[in-house]
């Protein structure tokens, strides 16, 4: 009997979606013409849930992904003074107020500032040429970006991915080379680790970015870069790799402080 496309994501775990959306924060998405309903849940994390949505017919591509936070996802920006330093700059101080204080509209400060990043960050980074998906569209608590994956099944994780000793110094490569470009943007993806980058066609895509920190006005933007090159690295060792993960990111950080990434 031929396999479905629902049959090939039942097979990775995947109930899909019969029919429409079933996603209310995703309503805004269909009424713009940008996808026709949710195909099926992928992942469903503490801070979001991500959903392969069907896409209209003559689309550029057949699915999109939509990631749609969770109403308390905002408390994690809140309980790490780290990651929220530098954004207060763009904020109003009856805002930066809210926020410290824990009220109501601070949290919905709060929560616009957590989406408006990611969308922004990866805009960025896009045009910039780094290996993350292409953002579309964002709505109050979603944002619809480039689907990794096929009919049958997403993008696995880094960590759970095949591969031979030959993949890991081309893909350490490749992901050094975005640790660059995100510098070069004055940016540090700041939680990096191989639970956050995917594995497609031979290639590495890195995911979830709503922490990323300015590195131009976060005091901890250094020892953030540091932690995602050991996070990756010491899965990179693996093998083989005789890396210094310190020793780089004094290099990149040199590097980026004198202008030259």
């Amino acid at each position: 009997m031929q396999q479905t496309q629902h049959d090939g994501l039942a097979s990775c775990g995947i109930e899909p979606y019969e029919l429409g959306c079933g996603v209310p924060e995703l309503d805004g998405f269909i009424d713009q013409g940008l996808i026709t309903g949710v195909d099926a849940p992928l992942t469903s994390g503490k801070e979001a849930a991500v959903y392969r949505c069907r896409t209209p017919r003559g689309a550029e591509a057949p699915f999109l992904a939509a990631k749609v936070y969770h109403e308390h996802a905002a408390a994690t920006f809140r309980r790490s003074a780290t990651y929220f330093e530098g954004r207060e700059r763009n904020l109003k101080p009856r805002a930066v107020r809210a926020i410290r204080a824990g009220t109501a509209h601070g949290r919905r400060v709060l929560a616009s500032v957590w989406v408006s990043t990611e969308y922004e960050v990866l805009t960025r980074l896009t045009e910039a040429g780094a290996d993350t998906p292409r953002p579309v569209a964002m709505a109050e608590r979603a944002i619809l970006m480039e689907y990794i994956g096929d009919e049958k099944r997403p993008a696995p994780q880094l960590h759970g991915g095949t591969l031979t000793k030959a993949d890991g110094p081309r893909l350490w490569r490749q992901i050094l080379e975005n640790i660059e470009i995100f510098l070069s943007e004055h940016l540090v993806h700041g939680d990096l680790s191989p639970y956050n980058v995917l594995l497609w066609e031979g290639r590495a895509r890195i995911i979830d970015v709503p922490q990323a920190v300015d590195a131009r006005f976060n005091q901890s933007a250094f020892d953030l870069l540091r932690r995602d090159i050991e996070n990756t690295a010491r899965f990179f060792e693996r093998f083989g790799l005789a890396l210094s993960p310190t020793r780089i990111a004094l290099d990149l950080w040199d590097r980026y402080r004198r202008a030259r990434l």
